[in-house]
């Protein structure tokens, strides 16, 4: 089953928390004096994760539980049901403590940032399309999007330019393999 879209984290009320401790519950141990969320890229690397995790934890034991969830949600003046937050917490609960531990958190937060990452690219797929639900991108769609975008090409340089991603040879782009063309390895 998957989370609501809404209620998996975000980086903004992650970012909202951090910068606003009056809306944060009582906690054991100070904010560090520099919030690990930096921007809308969310945290630069794992110990930015790690810092995020640990201001949710306000027990300090290492894991989140659903009520610690809710009192995250509280505080950034969200509604959250116990039972919904510990839908949330079994979803990605690897063990079956009913509590997200590290390894856990981290696998929702790439579940959300991989989530994020594919509705951006599927918006930009969609803008390419000539028929709006057509799902391909052909090159005489390719080629009315440069022209609005101010780069005049040919049919035959647009259709050019989507041979080395078809990956099936059909002439067209489909979701699958406009990801692939858009990833970065």
């Amino acid at each position: 089953m998957a989370s609501p879209k809404w209620l998996l984290f975000s980086y903004k009320n992650f970012f909202k928390i951090i910068t606003f401790p009056c809306l944060t519950p009582t906690r054991p141990k100070p904010l560090p004096a520099t919030p690990p969320l930096i921007g809308p890229s969310g945290p630069k690397d794992d110990n930015g994760l790690k810092d995020v995790f640990d201001h949710l934890d306000f027990d300090r034991d290492g894991k989140i539980s659903s009520s610690e969830l809710m009192d995250y949600f509280a505080s950034v003046g969200e509604s959250v049901s116990h039972k919904v937050a510990e839908t949330v917490i079994n979803e990605f609960d690897s063990d079956g403590d009913e509590l997200l531990d590290f390894g856990d958190f981290e696998k929702l937060m790439k579940q959300e940032e991989t989530e994020e990452v594919e509705d951006v690219l599927r918006s930009a797929f969609e803008m390419f399309e000539v028929e709006k639900g057509c799902g391909c991108i052909t090159p005489k769609g390719l080629q009315q999007m440069l022209r609005q975008l101010g780069d005049v090409k040919s049919h035959a340089e647009c259709a050019a330019m989507i041979r080395p991603f078809d990956l099936d040879g059909n002439g067209f782009l489909d979701f699958h393999e406009f990801q692939q063309m858009m990833s970065p390895t």
